[in-house]
């Protein structure tokens, strides 16, 4: 029974999209999520769109064979497949969520773990903001933030991609067992590079939201991966259109797509920064 469970493990793993917004997709969504912060984000946070949209590409590279435990642990955590669950309320904490899988005789990284990853690197990045608080000269905790930062914005954007919601990642199995659509997650994670977008446009009119002001920001969490399953469907409707960039329609959802990641990744940042303030952190800390 172990060996028929862990060659399920394995398979689940070798099934999942190996990355989202393929490029340089990920650094210009986390550039235009730090332009859209307001003025009361910290100043060196502000200007440190480099280093952020430097560290964003890591999770994808820490999914490398030659470092297998490590990749074998970062997997899930990209991705939260919303129809396995068949309607069941998504757990606020891992372990809970982990329970309800052996309950449903489901694998976990089947699922995914992509609310999880987001919910506890926001929590990280507020408490390197309450330090910062603490200690505002100090340039290790400044880089220190933007690193966290970084790491945050790669998952909370990989929800932001429809198919990182579904268990149709990348095509759609018929009757008779065949494939149809293969390759479209490619095409989808592409297209932000592909057609142009720049971080200022993306991070233009973006009206932040506070998720802190719910008790959690995990409700706003699953709710983002609600709705991005929800946009499933308009991403199949395009297939065999997704690598013309003349059609209207792609570069229309893509920029919806693009400026809903950019939105979601600045209001974390801004919901980690008022969590700081909250924060106490204990008397023996030296900085």
């Amino acid at each position: 029974m172990r060996t028929i469970r862990w060659m399920a493990v394995v398979a689940s793993l070798i099934a999942v999209p190996t990355q989202a917004w393929w490029g340089d997709g990920h650094g210009i969504l986390t550039k235009g999520a730090v332009l859209a912060l307001p003025e009361e984000m910290p100043a060196f946070f502000c200007q440190g769109s480099n280093m952020a949209s430097h560290v964003v590409f890591d999770p994808d590279l820490f999914k490398n064979r030659r470092a297998p435990l490590l990749s074998h642990a970062e997997h899930g955590e990209h991705y939260f497949d919303l129809e396995y669950l068949g309607g069941r309320a998504i757990p606020t904490k891992r372990f809970d969520f982990i329970a309800l899988c052996f309950e449903l005789q489901l694998d976990p990284p089947r699922v995914g773990m992509a609310p999880y990853a987001i919910a506890e690197w926001t929590e990280r990045l507020a408490v390197a903001f309450a330090e910062h608080r603490q200690w505002p000269a100090n340039e290790a905790i400044q880089q220190k933030c933007l690193v966290y930062a970084g790491i945050l914005a790669h998952y909370a954007q990989d929800i932001c991609q429809p198919l990182h919601t579904t268990r149709d990642f990348d095509g759609r199995e018929q009757a008779d067992g065949t494939i149809i659509g293969k390759g479209i997650h490619e095409q989808v994670d592409s297209a932000v590079e592909r057609l142009g977008f720049a971080p200022e446009d993306l991070a233009s009119e973006q009206e932040l939201q506070d998720f802190s002001g719910s008790g959690s920001s995990m409700k706003a969490i699953t709710d983002q991966i609600r709705k991005s399953n929800w946009r499933v469907e308009e991403v199949y409707a395009l297939l065999g259109h997704w690598e013309d960039e003349s059609d209207a329609r792609v570069r229309t959802l893509t920029l919806d797509l693009a400026r809903t990641a950019v939105h979601f990744t600045a209001s974390l940042y801004l919901t980690a920064w008022h969590q700081s303030a909250e924060i106490r952190l204990p008397r023996w800390l030296e900085r």
